[in-house]
């Protein structure tokens, strides 16, 4: 008996003494593949459910040097436009604005095609060509006009097909929307939303304009690959197409609303801005509607990025929770490397695989062949120099050094035909300023070695 006794005290102190396993957390895989895959200097995100976020991760630094936490403000560039779609609802919802009134109805200026709907443009069924952006967007000026007065750019555009017939996503689309939002309601565009959208799903902290944005950090781009803090410009009338903003909390606000049949737009509003637009096109009425592999393939959903900043959100009705993500970085060249780790959270969130990361071949092999191009174009420079009282060279040899030294002016030429210097340089500094001084040093090269070629021959 007493041997009985002391072997049943020996396997509870066993018991007792064993270690214990404790269960993983639930969102641990997720939190370390964020943490391992992220690119940028600062994070961060949320798990969000009906109620308000599920669990939340931040860390890295802004562009001061700060500590990222979940009161840190981020701009989200186009996952502003389901914002923007909610607030247009609203008004639809209310009976003050049709889905199919014509635009032109509302905002005199907005001649491009009088056929065109409020439908269309939230559907990027205008017929607006995706070129016109860069004569309406990203105007970083203290004087930059509202978004109405944008629009005569517009009126020699050429449009794509008649309204309804054709997709392009085109951020043009929502500075229209923000005129009719301004026209319809004879308030800033900020005003309304944060009446509108802001107050109701508490987005307390909300980016809409210049006044909202000025503790904003400046963002990061990449230099030559290396993430650093140049991008600061804000557009103070672009928060309906790209330059919204918050914290964490606002953003996980916005997505908790859009989980609830109580939120500002009833359930059948919200199912509308999750039906195609067009068959096959993908979009909604704000809204990027599947087209992703599984098991993201019903999921709703939408990506952003301005200069210096990204962020994501990802609806997975089936499973009743949203993702959202914002960093502060990013790279027009760089779109799906910067971009793979939300795409990556998402699908673990889903009950999927990562999946790999996109290749950043593009942007290495611009930057770098741009730069490569811009040294060796100096060192012709230079050798023009040392040659210049030399004997003429031949006539191909002159020609060939002048077609050499010009092909990055005529490469320069052409790209500004569709998006001017100073938003090029706002989007791919890195490239610009190679191109720039290849371009420089490319027709320095021409002109000495002209000038060489038309000089007398000392030896006649």
């Amino acid at each position: 008996m007493r041997i009985r006794v002391i072997a049943a005290l020996s396997a509870v102190l066993c018991t007792l003494a064993a270690p214990v396993h404790a269960e993983p957390a639930p969102y641990a895989e997720l939190d370390a593949y964020v943490r391992d895959n992220v690119r940028a200097p600062g994070v961060s995100y949320a798990v969000v459910g009906p109620d308000g976020p599920l669990h939340r991760g931040a860390w890295g630094t802004d562009g001061r040097g700060d500590r990222v936490t979940p009161g840190t403000p981020f701009l989200w560039g186009s996952v502003a436009k389901p914002v923007t779609a909610t607030g247009v609802m609203a008004l639809v919802q209310s009976g003050r604005l049709g889905l199919d009134d014509p635009v032109a109805e509302h905002v005199p200026e907005f001649a491009f095609d009088e056929r065109v709907t409020v439908r269309h443009l939230l559907g990027h069924t205008s017929g607006l060509p995706p070129s016109t952006v860069f004569e309406v967007a990203d105007c970083h000026a203290a004087d930059c006009p509202r978004p109405a007065a944008r629009l005569a750019a517009l009126d020699d555009a050429d449009p794509l097909g008649p309204p309804g017939t054709e997709y392009a996503y085109a951020s043009t689309n929502y500075i229209a929307l923000a005129a009719v939002v301004e026209s319809v309601t004879g308030r800033p565009f900020a005003a309304y939303m944060r009446e509108a959208v802001f107050r109701p799903t508490g987005m307390d902290g909300a980016i809409a304009d210049t006044e909202s944005a000025r503790h904003l950090a400046p963002g990061h781009q990449y230099l030559w690959g290396i993430p650093t803090a140049t991008a600061g410009e804000y557009d103070p009338h672009g928060a309906a197409y790209g330059y919204m903003g918050g914290d964490l909390d606002d953003l996980a606000a916005f997505a908790s609303s859009q989980l609830r049949d109580d939120s500002i737009l009833k359930p059948e509003s919200l199912q509308q801005m999750r039906k195609e637009s067009k068959p096959g096109t993908g979009y909604g009425l704000g809204w990027r509607v599947g087209g992703l592999d599984a098991p993201l393939q019903n999921a709703i959903w939408h990506t952003g990025g301005t200069p210096g900043y990204s962020a994501m959100l990802f609806l997975l009705p089936e499973r009743d929770v949203a993702l959202v993500l914002q960093q502060n970085l990013y790279g027009l060249l760089q779109d799906g490397p910067v971009m793979q780790v939300g795409f990556g959270a998402a699908r673990i969130l889903a009950g999927g695989e990562p999946g790999d990361t996109p290749s950043a071949t593009v942007h290495h092999a611009t930057v770098w062949g741009l730069t490569a191009l811009a040294l060796a174009l100096l060192l012709a420079t230079a050798r023009s120099v040392a040659v210049a009282r030399r004997p003429r060279p031949s006539r191909r040899a002159t020609a060939a050094w002048c077609l050499a030294g010009l092909a990055p002016s005529l490469l320069l030429a052409g790209v500004v035909t569709l998006i001017d210097l100073r938003r090029l340089w706002a989007w791919v500094p890195d490239a610009t300023l190679a191109l720039c001084v290849a371009a420089a040093a490319g027709a320095a090269t021409a002109l000495l070695r002209t000038v060489r070629a038309l000089r007398p021959d000392e030896r006649a």
